[in-house]
This record gives C-alpha cells, structure tokens and sequence, in this order.
C-alpha cells in the first residue's frame, strides 16, 4: 500500500477544513479523529513536516489553545521539595513508578513526566535527600484530589 504524499498546500486546506467543522481552538485530538475518516496526513506527519502542532495550525492560519508549558510551573527547588514530600510518605517505594502513581492523586505536583523533563529520576532523588537541597523554603500548596478535606 502506497502512502500519499501531502504538499504544504494540502496540509493547509486539510487543517482549515477540520477547524471550519471541528471549531477553533483546533486540538491536535480533535484533528486526529477528523483526519481518520478522510485522506489527510495525520497529526504525527504534520509535527514532523512542521516541527510542532501549533507551527503547523499556524502554517494554515488555524488558531491553537495557547497553553503555557508545565515545565516551568515548578521551580527547580519547588520540584525537589515535592519529591522529598513524596519519598517521606509512609508507603513511599521510592521508585518513580511509584512517585508517578503518587502524582496523579495530587493536586499541584509535577507529573513523572515533567518531572524527567527536568530531572533524572536518580538525581532528583539524591537532591530531595539532601544531595543538593541548600534550604527548605516554604513548601508549595499540595491537595489530595478528590471530594471533601483529608
């Protein structure tokens, strides 16, 4: 089976089609599901050709949502707090599986994902342990998600 190729052009009246249907902010999710019923290059080919998903709506005069990245909502040391937070927990494995799984039940922390977006896990580790950590400064709000107080 041979894979079409798409120009630039098409890219184009692709993306402004979906968003004409679809509504803008146009979400590369939303794209996606579009695409998939017709012949249009998907949203993988389109980040690769244009280096992002918003390069690419761009390209084609189609608004995104303008989201700040999460890699910079925590500080360095706000990041090594948390952790510390984390491996103090009883129950705490001290695994990053582990720290990811913590994450999620949280509000106001670093998924495992944008935590390895700034740290290794073994470094983060060593700095929560006091590795690196110079002073406690005041700890950022965390909330248990869910209903009612903890």
């Amino acid at each position: 089976m041979r894979v079409p190729e798409f120009s630039d052009e098409q890219i184009a009246a692709d993306l402004a089609a979906a968003a004409a249907e679809l509504g803008e902010p146009l979400t590369a999710s939303a794209y996606d599901g579009w695409q998939r019923r017709r012949v249009a290059a998907s949203p993988a080919l389109l980040i690769r050709r244009f280096g992002s998903w918003n390069a690419a709506c761009a390209h084609a005069g189609v608004a995104t949502n303008k989201t700040r990245s999460t890699s910079r909502r925590w500080s360095d040391d706000d990041v090594v707090v948390i952790v510390a937070r984390y491996l103090a927990q009883p129950g705490s494995t001290g695994s990053f599986a582990d720290y990811a799984a913590w994450a999620k039940a949280q509000d106001g922390v670093p998924s495992g994902a944008t935590l390895r977006q700034r740290f290794s896990w073994a470094e983060v580790k060593k700095r929560a342990s006091g590795g690196q950590l110079v002073e406690q400064r005041e700890e950022p709000q965390v909330r248990r998600r869910g209903r009612g107080p903890s």
